[in-house]
């Protein structure tokens, strides 16, 4: 592709805002909500999106975590020095900030306060496991990474959630589920994965990105609320899941370059999507509506 085209595409997508990069996350999603989402929506239209709270369960693990063991977080490009803090006043902290964020309805409030006993075990969990792999290493957080694949208009970019010189590790939390019964919501603690053919696929083209961008040594944790368990997966399926991480992404570039970044043309070489998928739970009406337009639904 010649780089002028290259530049109109950049500047039609995030809503016509411009875009400059991938992430795991991004490609991680079907083709046809990143088209909903990163071709049609701008930012500040993403940030409406109503995350439910297996997410906000995750940020929790992740950000209180980091607080606690991490010397360093990264804000974008500026480092910041962590000093330590008690555990229970660093939770509150990150729930506040959580709290700021509108559930998605009734159930998705319940559960969000429901989730807070559970949510704290597994943060203990993750101290254990980050300490296992890092023992006394010092660590950053937050960390952006990037890699560029040959041919591709945009970046791969990505923050690394544990950090040191030679190690790296992405977490997963598996959060409480609930499912309801005569007594109100009653709690189902997911199992983690018994061995590493087990994991999501999802989660190993993420490892494989930051294993790529770093070339340091790769970890892939679980945790719920009674335990943890470390992957450490090998070059070999490390590549081969960032081959197909690139392949989505040359995918992508391909629809955008063949409808010069029209989203209503991309749209026509993909199939409507169902609105019912949980991957489109989180669109706005705004983004609804879009949607339908795009696919005469």
């Amino acid at each position: 592709m010649n780089e002028q085209l290259a530049q109109i595409i950049r500047s039609k997508l995030s809503g016509g805002k411009g875009y400059d990069h991938f992430s795991p996350s991004s490609l991680n999603i079907p083709i046809q909500k990143f088209i909903i989402s990163y071709v049609c929506s701008t930012q500040e239209m993403r940030r409406l999106n109503k995350v439910g709270y297996k997410a906000y369960y995750g940020a929790l693990c992740g950000n209180v975590s980091a607080r606690l063991l991490s010397k360093y977080i990264f804000k974008a490009a500026e480092k910041e020095e962590i000093k330590p803090e008690l555990f229970d006043k660093i939770f509150e902290h990150e729930l506040a900030i959580i709290n700021k964020n509108e559930p998605k309805d009734a159930r998705d409030e319940q559960c969000r306060i429901d989730m807070i006993p559970s949510c704290k075990e597994s943060i203990n969990q993750t101290l254990k496991l980050v300490k296992e792999i890092f023992k006394d290493e010092t660590l950053t957080s937050e960390r952006y990474v990037y890699t560029t694949p040959k041919n591709l208009i945009l970046d791969l970019l990505g923050r690394i959630d544990f950090e040191s010189e030679t190690k790296f590790l992405e977490l997963k939390s598996k959060p409480i589920n609930f499912r309801k019964n005569k007594n109100g919501l009653g709690q189902i603690i997911q199992k983690l994965p018994a061995t590493i053919d087990d994991c999501e696929e999802s989660y190993m083209r993420q490892v494989s990105f930051y294993w790529k961008a770093t070339g340091k040594k790769a970890f892939l944790g679980y945790v719920n609320q009674e335990t943890y368990k470390i992957f450490e997966p090998e070059d070999e399926r490390l590549e081969y899941y960032y081959q197909q991480l690139c392949n989505k992404a040359y995918t992508i570039q391909n629809l955008l370059e063949i409808s010069k970044g029209d989203a209503k043309i991309m749209a026509q070489y993909v199939e409507a999507p169902d609105l019912n998928n949980f991957y489109y739970s989180d669109l706005t009406e705004e983004q609804v509506d879009i949607t339908k337009e795009l696919w005469g639904l």
